[in-house]
């Protein structure tokens, strides 16, 4: 069942769903490769799609007020999820280098009765899922964490989490693409740079740079 708000004025959300899964975001993202195929952006005054974990959000140009073409989209929209979408496009795995260092991991590992070695396997074993990009420039939201590093985010978060910090938060591990206040556990740092490759339906792998 899609669920269909605004924004504001100029942006339209479409909603398939309430829990995170992979299978959720795997068919929206689908869905949004689908639509940059689909449509004429500049026909549909239309300046971007942005997939999220539940969601297909879709922001047009200010003072566009077409409703016949915008109930066009909502039935295109519907046809596309309602049909066996493919994911014929084109994925990229990122291999991210890390160092195990981070301040919070002797924490973490005394948190879930682990020692370092194996929360540095649980944590590298997984292939992540980019389901989102947000938060800040190229930010990567995963799906794949295992369950035994669920860990609620720090209680007051850092004024200041260093560029390259890999964290753990809540249900989720990522990477700060830039210097920013962040509320995760920092388990480890990557000298990665190539962020601006990363987009959704993407894989991360995380490799321990001390084990090779």
């Amino acid at each position: 069942m899609i669920s269909k708000h605004n924004l504001g004025e100029s942006c339209t959300q479409y909603t398939f769903g309430q829990q995170i899964s992979t299978q959720l975001s795997e068919k929206i993202i689908c869905l949004y490769y689908h639509l940059q195929q689909e449509l004429d952006y500049a026909q549909w005054q239309i300046i971007d799609i942005v997939p999220s974990y539940t969601a297909l959000a879709i922001y047009f140009k200010p003072d566009v007020t077409n409703h016949v073409k915008r109930l066009e989209l909502d039935n295109l929209i519907e046809r596309l999820w309602n049909s066996p979408l493919t994911n014929d496009f084109q994925r990229e795995t990122h291999i991210i280098p890390t160092n195990y260092n981070g301040e919070d991991l002797e924490f973490l590992a005394t948190q879930h009765q682990l020692n370092i070695k194996q929360l540095i396997g649980l944590h590298t074993a997984p292939r992540y899922l980019i389901a989102m990009l947000g938060f800040k420039p190229y930010f990567p939201y995963l799906i794949g964490l295992d369950s035994q590093l669920i860990t609620p985010r720090r209680s007051v978060p850092r004024i200041n989490t260093p560029k390259g910090s890999v964290a753990i938060g809540g249900t989720q591990t990522g990477i700060y693409t830039e210097n920013s206040p962040g509320g995760w556990h920092i388990i480890g740092h990557t000298e990665f740079e190539d962020y601006q490759k990363f987009k959704p339906g993407d894989y991360l792998l995380f490799k321990d740079i001390n084990s090779c």
